[in-house]
């Protein structure tokens, strides 16, 4: 087939007339010629009327004075213009702010005097979060925090509806903190992952040597439950919404400005490399601590 459409018409009555073409007599012969001529002329006078009206279709710029000025004056604009006033001065520049993670109130280690602050928003049930703490955690902790450059901040970020022990676990590891106790929980946690039920968490609390009948009644506390799930909407406000997720970020007071943000876990050696850019030109803390 032809590829304009007039084209095809034409390939389709050929085949027509040609196909299993008889011998003709000089009168059908000459009859055929006059109808193919006038054939050949009935596409002569389309093509010419295509031509034509593709020429009727195409914009006309207006004559120079009967088209609008190119300027209006300051706040006002043309009877044909697109609507947008324009007004004599320089334009404003608007100043975007980092986005932030409040640091007041999260289980934090390190530093006091760090720079820096790596956030975890993490699900004791989630298997990646599991294989962060066990093989890239560990080194992190001792080349940035332990050496009091870094703070490394907890942030619960249950998934409920694929980890029915999230949000448990959560709420065993932030009754414990209550308790002074949250990162032996938060390590305990992730040691026992394929094991996490309601007989688990005060089997821990006893092993942690936690008051037991405040960490039970912790537990039950639907108002505990309001202060973990807090960490998601932190989340959802920077666009997280799976676990592990990580920001990096400057330290000011209690809140940190957000400069990276890692949806899953990096390596090592990415987490060294942002860490590092945010240090420059030197590290900062003093005595390492724990919250």
């Amino acid at each position: 087939m032809a590829r304009r459409g007039a084209d095809i018409y034409t390939e389709v009555i050929h085949s027509m007339v040609y196909r299993d073409r008889i011998p003709m007599t000089g009168k059908f012969q000459n009859r055929t010629d006059f109808i193919c001529a006038c054939k050949i002329g009935a596409g002569i006078f389309l093509v010419a009327c295509t031509v034509l009206l593709g020429a009727c279709t195409t914009t006309i710029p207006a004559p120079a004075s009967t088209q609008q000025p190119a300027t209006a004056g300051p706040g006002q604009r043309g009877a044909q213009s697109s609507g947008i006033a324009y007004q004599d001065g320089s334009v404003p520049i608007v100043k975007v702010t980092s986005p932030t993670v409040v640091l007041a109130g999260s289980h934090r280690i390190g530093s006091s005097g760090a720079t820096v602050a790596v956030v975890e928003f993490s699900d004791y049930q989630c298997p990646y979060c599991r294989d962060f703490h066990e093989r890239i955690y560990p080194r992190l902790k001792k080349e940035f925090v332990d050496t009091s450059a870094v703070q490394f901040v907890h942030k619960d970020l249950p998934l409920k509806s694929i980890h029915p022990q999230a949000l448990p676990a959560a709420l065993a590891a932030s009754c414990a903190g209550l308790q002074k106790h949250f990162w032996p929980m938060h390590e305990a946690l992730y040691a026992n992952h394929g094991k996490l039920s309601p007989t688990l968490y005060p089997q821990l609390a006893r092993e942690l040597g936690l008051d037991e009948p405040k960490f039970s009644a912790c537990l039950a506390d639907p108002a505990r439950e309001e202060f973990v799930m807090r960490d998601t909407l932190e989340a959802q406000k920077l666009g997280i919404s799976g676990t592990p997720s990580f920001v990096i970020g400057r330290i000011e007071g209690d809140v940190m400005s957000v400069v990276r943000l890692s949806r899953g876990a990096p390596s090592y050696e990415a987490f060294a490399q942002e860490i590092e850019k945010l240090l420059k030109p030197g590290k900062a803390g003093v005595t390492p601590g724990t919250r």
